[in-house]
């Protein structure tokens, strides 16, 4: 197993007491998408462009995060800045000495990680580093151009990840979701998972520490949780227009599907959903703007009303707003400054999958057919400022027996279809429940009558379904998505 080029650039920018640096890169390596895509993936954020979006970046930067901001002259930055900054020159030939940079530079990241393992102990000129450039490509046609999924690499990168000082659950979320795109459907699927439910057990330990603190948290920078958006953009953009696309189901390795057909200005967040993981709590806090109720009636007509509230109470006037839950009216935006668009049909589509093979296939078809990315188009092209969410992801759970008798009295009082949770009408139905269920102690989590899987098995009898509604990191980590007005 041989870690590719950006592993060992992120590996030299770990550097004790720093995370932020300002780096010079004349060969322009750094500047590119492919790069700056791959680096983002495992924590390291590139940033150009202008001071002023170089500041803010600075400023929104998480802890445990990599930020570098590529300049020319460092004497333009503030004091603040500079004072936490390590200086450096980036070349790319520190790693791939013995080429023709030039030749090399603008190759695809698959190319230059084939060239990376085999080393070059010989200078080689131009003529010389494009002729085995040739001999590489050659090879890949004679074999695969696929490179195959590398679970050793996956769960070294996931390893070295848990040990940071700070854990940055926002990397490790991505990292998940590129290797699930990766071995869906292969043999390596199996021994995948194991190590993301590996995972999962560190990660429902953070969740029990941190929790109860996020939902009280701060905005201002970013949303950390669901019930936190609409303070962030009433904080950020009161007076701006903005568009929130809320796509009900829309796990972070869906995203990942979905965003190289969305515009590349982004910046993006992760963040937690409600607890447990049902629509009927967490897409209520989404558009409650604050902790959600247990007698609320999850509908269009409520989040409508909800929507409107909120920022009636910022006081926005009433016909500069509008909600639309799947037929969505792009007509007449000139006066609409706080737009609210639902996507409910890939949830549909997540209910209705026997397992992720399915869900990819199908989540495929609905980025074509919701023709979300044109929305997003019309959007921007019409002065809004667009932000990309949904209420809760997913997860390919196993069953572990659906309920029997008494144990299905006073239950779904909220009407949620999801299959990794349960709710009561009264508590002692609950507690007759677990205790009924001593096997259950150590899987799930109870409060208010509520109970649901920390882990990936469901209330259900099938093998395998795909679901949600508990705290599963592939259910609580999704996406928070700017997507930048370009006008």
């Amino acid at each position: 197993m041989v870690k590719g080029v950006i592993e060992h650039i992120v590996d030299d920018l770990r550097q004790p007491n720093c995370d932020v640096f300002l780096i010079e890169n004349n060969d322009g390596f750094l500047y590119r998408d492919e790069i700056k895509n791959a680096l983002h993936v495992l924590g390291v954020d590139v940033v150009n462009g202008s001071k002023i979006n170089q500041r803010i970046q600075f400023e929104l930067k998480d802890e445990g995060a990599i930020l570098v901001l590529l300049c020319k002259n460092n004497c333009t930055y503030l004091e603040d800045i500079t004072k936490k900054s390590n200086l450096l020159e980036f070349s790319l030939n520190s790693y791939f000495n013995g080429y023709h940079i030039p030749s090399i530079v603008n190759l695809e990241l698959v190319l230059l990680n084939k060239l990376f393992a085999q080393k070059q102990l010989v200078r080689l000129n131009k003529t010389e580093t494009l002729q085995e450039v040739e001999n590489i490509q050659n090879k890949g046609l004679s074999t695969s151009t696929i490179t195959p999924f590398d679970i050793d690499l996956f769960n070294e990168t996931l390893k070295n990840q848990l040990k940071e000082k700070v854990v940055n659950w926002a990397v490790i979320c991505r990292i998940i979701s590129k290797g699930l795109l990766e071995t869906i459907d292969t043999p390596l699927f199996d021994p995948f998972i194991d190590s993301v439910n590996k995972t999962n057990v560190i990660f429902q330990e953070y969740i029990k520490d941190a929790y109860q603190q996020t939902k009280s948290s701060s905005a201002v920078k970013k949303p950390q949780i669901v019930s936190k958006i609409l303070d962030h953009l009433s904080f950020n953009y009161l007076n701006k227009k903005i568009a929130l696309i809320v796509v009900d189901g829309l796990a972070y390795w869906q995203y990942e599907l979905l965003k190289s057909k969305l515009p590349p200005n982004k910046n993006e967040n992760v963040i937690l959903s409600w607890l447990p993981s049902i629509t009927q709590l967490s897409r209520q806090a989404i558009f409650r703007g604050d902790n959600p109720k247990t007698d609320y009636r999850q509908e269009p007509t409520s989040e409508r009303k909800l929507w409107r509230d909120y920022w009636k109470s910022k006081g926005i006037s009433s016909h500069k707003i509008r909600y639309n839950h799947e037929t969505i009216h792009l007509e007449n935006l000139r006066d609409i400054t706080k737009f609210a668009i639902v996507f409910k049909d890939l949830d549909e589509k997540m209910h209705s999958s026997t397992d992720y093979k399915d869900l990819l296939r199908l989540t495929e078809n609905w980025i074509e057919r919701s023709d979300i990315a044109n929305v997003v188009k019309q959007l921007q092209d019409s002065d809004f400022t667009v932000f990309l969410t949904t209420d809760h992801g997913n997860i390919q759970a196993r069953g572990w027996r659906g309920l029997k008798g008494r144990e299905k009295l006073g239950t779904n009082k909220s009407g949620s279809r999801s299959q990794r949770h349960i709710e009561y009408t009264d508590q002692w139905l609950s507690d007759d429940f677990v205790e009924s269920n001593p096997d259950l102690k150590d899987l799930i989590t109870e409060q208010n009558g509520s109970i649901y899987f920390s882990g990936d098995l469901s209330f259900s009898g099938k093998d395998i379904l795909v679901t949600h509604g508990g705290a599963h990191i592939l259910e609580v980590l999704i996406p928070f998505i700017e997507i930048k007005n370009e006008q």
